[in-house]
């Protein structure tokens, strides 16, 4: 069901991403969003007007799609997504932090920055924060392969302590500005 009145093209995108993932298609799913991160233009000009840096876009029990422009220089907590997380960057870069389980905590392993145009593909077992360092945010359409909404998922504060139930405001008021 669509959350928010899209352009065609981006609905025709976000169609195209739930036949394949119905298909388990991953590889068209990866290549589908490679081509548009690519080639943004349309979807930029199909996004609906907001204010917000994070925006429900669509969601079923399949799939949930979030456009999110990443603010710049803070670093949001690591959290983990229970689900494969695919997303196409269109604008700028985003630094992922991947961390290891140690126990209840997570530690950190490497940081990886992508810059548009790139697809992160996110595994179901991934463990990350993110960020971008860049001076503007960058903008990214992401695609969740299950029902986020409805998924029970785990946080954690910046140092990799305190594991918790994800509550979206309390992971926002959980970021920090990078030193």
């Amino acid at each position: 069901m669509f959350r928010e009145k899209v352009g065609d093209s981006l609905q025709q995108l976000i169609d195209d991403v739930c036949k394949l993932h119905e298909n388990n298609n991953r590889i068209g799913i990866l290549s589908r969003l490679k081509e548009m991160a690519e080639n943004p233009d349309d979807i930029i000009m199909a996004l609906p007007d907001f204010d917000s840096e994070e925006v429900l876009l669509y969601s079923d029990d399949n799939l949930a799609v979030y456009y999110i422009s990443t603010p710049s220089k803070i670093l949001y907590p690591p959290h983990e997504h229970g689900m494969v997380a695919i997303s196409a960057l269109f604008k700028g870069t985003e630094t992922h932090v991947f961390y290891d389980r140690d126990g209840e905590r997570v530690v950190e392993r490497s940081r990886v920055t992508f810059e548009a145009p790139e697809v992160v593909d996110l595994d179901i077992n991934v463990v990350h924060a993110i960020c971008t360092h860049d001076e503007e945010p960058n903008a990214s359409i992401h695609f969740y392969l299950g029902d986020l909404e409805n998924q029970t998922r785990t946080m954690w504060d910046v140092s990799g302590d305190n594991p918790r139930q994800y509550v979206h405001q309390n992971y926002l008021k959980s970021a920090r500005p990078l030193n």
